[in-house]
């Protein structure tokens, strides 16, 4: 390949020197039949050329490694050389690896635990990045043989905020630990907006209903929150975090508000429905603390994550007190949750400041409105309209409407075509950016014991912060995350089949298996992140990719919910009549007083008791029979949910097995982002 010289004058400026590239030779090694080659292959006849044109002064060389991965090598000038592993690795993960080496200068990574600090003015290196003007190489092709290469001044002034967002060993500093407390903080309110209040339904339905659409104060909750977490990823990835984890902190804070001022059942259901878009927002911080913390540590930090929210765990027990020590009763739940949301925002404010959007665009020059004309909102909308139509449906059936009848088949079908619909419009729409790239309760408490009730209420939480610990000392260690997802399944699925066999006096049962069931329910939610998170090509993307997972793990507690009321509540209703049957016939009660008498055991509420009271023939042993009876239905009633669950758990295990594992060699110290105020500490310590 010919070369030209260029005419240059020297000049006196600070930082800037002809740029040498240091790599003088890239060797490209493949195996023309082993499956980890796949991608080298690939990369060899789809990508090789335009790399080799791109970097005219390296030379390249291909050679077979018969029986071995794949490897990438880079020669020096210095005569060092360095060696990467690409095997089972896709095209562009390798022209990433090859483009480090091809940057690299052949030293090795020494960690500095100092500030590196310019003592004088002179050039530093061959090249400076931080000063004066940058330089670039560029090949003009003239023809297929031969290709002119110069020296351009791109005179743009170099500085900090050129470099790349991370380096391989970034150190945490103050300002990300105080960005993960108001990260957390944030995680404690979302739990807190999901839990308490459906903790309460029954006391809320009971004071200001009765009203059979009561159970949307916490469906609400899962449907606002599925539809916000995917668009508050996309947009926060590309615009920022920041503004959008305020926003939904402020929006909670309204729901907190509303929620402690309702008035009727349908102001209950708004509060669910603020709750469920701050909280759909909010859940971005899944993304947000691997960010924060180092690629490494990222299993690690996002178990320590769940365990700061032990508050929130134990808030059923919180709630209860509040109702039987405060004159507000379920409001106090609602005003406690406000002050705890106003103070996580005033923390948010303060200590979380992750990249803004100048820092995120600074390359490529885009604008707001620019990046807003890109987004895939038909695909939102398709996704919430036909989510809500499908909830819809499968809520209404065997309750409100018959599963024949035409509201429930036209919702269900509606939805059924939008969501279809969606799927075709991601796959084959030209989009630039595309929208698709736990819960517990208590039927039986005791009634005088308010406290105690809660207890119960928490069996699910000990279960979590026992969670928590499993993946802080046991999966950050283990690794192989696909075979911990595998198995995590599997007892999950064995205990949920074991939980039918439980009877109305297997108390004990019934709490251990609760709690060892909870215990295996998080780990692997927790690890899902993780594992998209890492296996994602781009960290920019992790957003989005968080709020996608996000997005279906809320989609399927909504829709499972809505599936399971609707199995237990039309079991419940076939098993009464022939529980309460033996009760009516012991106690010889009149057909009018039987119909009145069963009609208060399906209400199943103290004032329906007290009133059957009235009716003749009917004594307190016969409502404690009564109550009795009530109990074994639902007692089938939800073993039949237990075995549609096993099901499910199949499925689940099935799905779990298909999922990779992260790959060891992007567990490294890298962090994906550092906070502006981070940013503003170390260009002070560049420029020094």
């Amino acid at each position: 390949m010919p070369l030209q010289a260029l005419r240059t004058v020297t000049k006196s400026q600070n930082g800037v020197g002809a740029f040498i590239l240091q790599c003088k030779r890239m060797e490209f090694h493949y195996c023309d039949w082993a499956g980890s080659s796949r991608g080298m292959n690939a990369f060899l006849k789809s990508h090789l050329q335009a790399f080799a044109k791109a970097n005219p002064q390296v030379e390249i060389t291909v050679s077979p490694r018969p029986g071995r991965h794949p490897v990438v090598r880079g020669l020096y000038m210095n005569g060092r050389e360095k060696a990467v592993c690409v095997r089972n690795m896709a095209p562009s993960e390798i022209v990433q690896k090859a483009t480090l080496l091809r940057n690299a200068n052949g030293e090795r990574l020494r960690r500095v635990t100092k500030p590196v600090k310019s003592m004088n003015e002179s050039v530093r290196g061959v090249w400076d990045p931080f000063h004066g003007s940058q330089h670039r190489v560029a090949a003009m092709a003239a023809s297929e043989k031969d290709a002119e290469v110069h020296i351009e001044n791109t005179n743009i002034h170099g500085n900090a905020d050129d470099a790349p967002p991370y380096s391989e060993d970034d150190h945490m500093t103050l300002q990300a630990y105080l960005a993960l407390a108001a990260i957390s903080s944030q995680y404690v309110a979302y739990i807190l907006t999901l839990l308490m209040p459906s903790t309460i339904v029954s006391y809320i339905n009971a004071d200001l209903g009765p009203d059979p659409n009561y159970t949307w104060i916490n469906v609400s909750w899962n449907v606002a929150a599925s539809v916000m977490v995917t668009v508050g990823g996309r947009l926060s990835d590309i615009f920022g975090r920041r503004y959008f984890m305020i926003a939904g902190a402020c929006i909670a804070l309204i729901g907190a508000v509303v929620g402690a001022t309702g008035q009727s059942i349908n102001q209950m259901i708004a509060s669910g429905v603020l709750f469920g878009i701050g909280g759909g927002l909010l859940e971005m911080c899944f993304a947000a603390v691997q960010e924060v913390v180092p690629m490494r540590y990222r299993v690690f930090a996002i178990g320590c994550f769940e365990m700061t929210a032990l508050i929130a765990f134990v808030s059923p027990v919180i709630a209860y007190a509040m109702l039987s020590q405060t004159i507000m009763g379920w409001r106090a739940v609602y005003w406690f949750l406000s002050s705890f949301e106003a103070c996580g925002l005033m923390l948010l404010m303060f200590c979380y400041k992750p990249p803004t959007f100048h820092t995120k665009h600074r390359t490529d020059g885009k604008t707001r409105i620019e990046l807003l004309r890109q987004m895939d909102f038909f695909g939102v909308l398709l996704f919430a309209s036909g989510y809500i139509s499908f909830l819809l449906g499968i809520n209404w059936g065997g309750r409100k409407y018959a599963w024949s009848s035409a509201p429930v088949i036209s919702t269900i079908v509606i939805g059924a075509v939008l969501l279809v619909s969606l799927g075709l419009w991601e796959a084959f729409a030209n989009l630039k950016y595309p929208m698709l790239p736990p819960k517990s309760g208590l039927l039986f408490v005791p009634a005088g014991k308010p406290i105690i009730a809660g207890v119960y209420a928490n069996m699910v939480s000990y279960g979590t912060i026992l969670a928590g610990l499993v993946v802080v000392f046991f999966c950050q260690r283990v690794g192989h995350e696909r075979w911990q997802q595998v198995g995590f399944m599997v007892v999950q699925t064995a205990l949920i089949g074991s939980l039918a066999s439980v009877g109305l006096d297997d108390k004990i049962q019934a709490i251990i298996t609760i709690i060892v069931l909870a215990t295996t329910i998080t780990p692997p939610q927790l690890l899902a992140f993780v594992m998209i998170s890492m296996n994602i090509d781009d960290q920019v993307d992790i957003g989005v990719a968080n709020g996608l997972a996000s997005t279906f793990r809320l989609m399927g507690g909504a829709v499972a919910t809505a599936i399971y009321s609707a199995i237990l509540s039309n079991r419940f209703a076939s098993e009464l009549p022939k529980k309460m049957a033996p009760v009516i016939a012991a106690n010889n009660i009149s057909a009018s007083s039987a119909a009145g008498l069963l009609k208060s055991a399906a209400l199943n509420t103290a004032a329906a008791y007290k009133s059957a009271l009235s009716l003749p023939g009917v004594t307190a042993t016969v409502i404690g029979s009564t109550q009795r009876a009530v109990k074994l239905a639902y007692v089938d009633a939800f073993k039949m949910v237990y075995l549609i669950a096993l099901a499910f758990g199949g499925v689940a295990i099935i799905c779990a097995a298909f999922t990779k594992s992260i790959p060891k060699d992007r567990k490294t110290l890298r962090r994906a982002v550092k906070m502006e105020n981070e940013t503003k500490v170390e260009d002070l310590e560049t420029k020094a």
